[in-house]
């Protein structure tokens, strides 16, 4: 077999992105107008921004003079994904550091990436609130040198307005990113795999849309 080959008799790819639906959404915004080209090929004109989707937040989006999506190198969208489960929102409604300790503290490492994940079936139906992270959980990821946190729409990075800015400042003050829309976190079968969520370059974006997938072993 060749080196640049991947044996998928022995591996899942797991698509983890969020499908845009242009015009789905007042406040995330995805509007799309069919045009052409000089040669008379289809084209089009695209109105959103930086965070529809899937989407990856880098320091331009909170920090003054941060780096834009053009300053990272791509492997630091990419590494080993460990997986944080929250099964019962109502014992753990906001995910500290000892709930990390607890649960990856013996296998997190540099340059880690982790996903976590709401399976609390009463939170996803809506009948109890999303779990959120804490600072605290900020500091933690911060001191272990994550590079990426990633969520899906049933998980926030914070209780409110400023416990989700003192989750940045902490964590992506230390030069952590953060995936946030991801989807399909349900077809995570194992604790650790391999992620990716590549963002488009453009210069000066806060943040970038991201095709984040999922490897693991079958």
């Amino acid at each position: 077999m060749s080196v640049f080959s991947i044996d998928w008799t022995k591996y899942r790819l797991i698509d983890l992105s969020f499908e845009v639906v242009p015009g789905a959404s007042q406040d995330r915004y995805f509007e799309i107008e069919r045009g052409y080209l000089a040669d008379n090929a289809y084209m089009h004109h695209v109105r959103t921004h930086s965070h529809v989707g899937t989407h990856v937040e880098v320091d331009a989006h909170f920090f003054d003079g941060g780096r834009d999506v053009t300053g990272y190198a791509l492997t630091d969208f990419m590494g080993r994904g460990l997986l944080v489960d929250v099964p019962d929102v109502s014992a753990m409604p906001h995910v500290t550091d000892r709930y990390l300790e607890e649960q990856i503290g013996g296998r997190i490492g540099e340059g880690d990436i982790v996903i976590l994940r709401n399976s609390d079936a009463e939170s996803l139906a809506g009948r109890r609130p999303r779990p959120t992270l804490t600072p605290e959980a900020g500091r933690w990821f911060a001191a272990h040198k994550v590079k990426m946190v990633g969520i899906d729409t049933h998980f926030g990075l914070g209780k409110d307005v400023p416990n989700g800015r003192a989750f940045h400042d902490a964590f992506m003050g230390s030069g952590g990113t953060v995936i946030e829309f991801l989807d399909h976190l349900e077809e995570i079968r194992r604790p650790e795999f391999y992620f990716m969520a590549l963002p488009y370059l453009v210069r000066d974006m806060d943040s970038s849309w991201a095709r984040a997938v999922a490897i693991e072993e079958r």
